[in-house]
């Protein structure tokens, strides 16, 4: 059992092959902060806002380097991809907050039936 799970993640790692989206802030999208939420014009003015620039962070896939410690590889398991969010302000999906930067929504349970729902 351990021998075929071990052999499927190097597998998943040759397969899986990660590719960069970016290389440097400037090529990722910037966020737009701001005291309002969302963009205050006045007399043709945007008020209240900032803007931030993106971050291009370096990743790593789990599998390749799984891939690596079990199947003695030494592929380079890093990507870059631009970050979803800084802060939590910058998530605007309902009931969502920025965590590793990535958004997520939160989970709630139905003290009901115990049952987890999202938003």
């Amino acid at each position: 059992m351990t021998a075929c799970l071990v052999l499927t993640m190097i597998v998943l790692s040759l397969a899986i092959k990660q590719t960069s989206l970016c290389n440097s802030d400037s090529q990722c999208p910037k966020f737009r902060r701001g005291q309002f939420g969302a963009t205050l014009t006045i007399f043709g003015q945007q008020v209240g806002n900032t803007i931030v620039s993106g971050r291009c962070l370096t990743r790593s896939n789990i599998f390749c380097n799984l891939g690596n410690i079990f199947g003695g590889g030494r592929r380079n398991c890093n990507y870059r991809e631009c970050a979803q969010c800084l802060e939590n302000s910058d998530c605007r999906g309902y009931d969502q907050y920025c965590s590793g930067n990535t958004c997520n929504t939160r989970t709630q349970t139905n003290p009901n039936n115990g049952i987890q729902v999202s938003g």
